[in-house]
Parts: structure tokens; C-alpha cells; sequence
């Protein structure tokens, strides 16, 4: 338990030096859900949703593979997977949680229209840290 604690105060540090390139994305493809690899920096890799959907996301397994192989060889560390919920909350849809319980302890972030929030699977789901969007933020239109 000691673990998990540590790693949501990380988590949700993790989230506040993200979260400017993360809504930059997510504004950047609205209406579509924005997806792509969150690093322990803070700095974000954006992938493409081949699905360009506000209500699915799709990416393919083999584009996520090559983005990682090239994070690393740049010398950054992916952590986390994110997307965007155009029209919903930073909750996990069910179609979410199945894919957290087949990376068991992998986070995943999701931003929401009410912020942004890190989630895991471990026997369960787990929140690990969340941040408010000021509303100014989440009430404009985005690009």
C-alpha cells in the first residue's frame, strides 16, 4: 500500500507537468479523442487516432511499439498511455477499463471535461491522481 501511495503523489505530479501539452493535443484534434505516450519528464508523444472518433479510440499495436522503440532511443522513459473523453468525464469507460486489465499496472490517463486523472489496474481499478481544469479551460472551445 506504501507503493501505491508513493506512486499517486508521483503520478499526480506527473500529471500537473503535462497537462499544458496534453490539452494542447486534445485541442488539437477535437473533436476527435486525442491518444498518445505520456513520459516521465513530462513530455508527451502524440499518436494518431485511426479511428477519428469523439467516441472511440483506435491505434495500432505496431505504431505504439515504434513510438516507444523511439522514445527510448531518444533517451526518454514512456510511463503512461493517455487519451482524451471529448464529451465525457476523465472516468474510465468500460471499453477503458478492458484495456487497463490487459496491462495490469500500466497507467493510463485520461482527460476529461472535468480535468485530468491517472488510472491503473491492480485487482481492481485504482485511481492514481487527478488534477481540476480551471474552468476557463474546460469551458472553451477548443481549436
Amino acid at each position: 500500500m506504501e507503493n501505491l501511495t508513493l506512486f499517486i503523489a508521483a503520478a499526480e505530479t506527473l500529471l500537473e507537468s503535462a497537462a499544458s501539452e496534453m490539452l494542447a493535443h486534445r485541442d488539437e484534434v477535437y473533436p476527435n479523442e486525442a491518444v498518445g505516450v505520456l513520459c516521465d519528464d513530462g513530455s508527451c508523444y502524440p499518436l494518431i487516432n485511426q479511428a477519428r472518433s469523439a467516441h472511440q479510440l483506435e491505434v495500432s499495436a505496431f505504431l505504439v511499439s515504434e513510438a516507444i522503440a523511439m522514445l527510448v532511443e531518444r533517451g526518454k522513459s514512456p510511463v503512461a498511455f493517455y487519451h482524451s473523453h471529448p464529451t465525457s468525464s476523465s472516468g474510465p469507460s468500460a471499453r477503458d477499463v478492458e484495456m487497463m486489465q490487459t496491462k495490469p499496472q500500466a497507467l493510463f490517463v485520461i482527460i476529461g471535461q472535468d480535468g485530468i486523472a491517472g488510472w491503473m489496474w491492480d485487482d481492481g481499478l485504482e485511481s492514481v491522481g487527478a488534477i481540476s481544469l480551471p474552468d476557463r479551460e474546460r469551458n472553451v472551445e477548443p481549436n
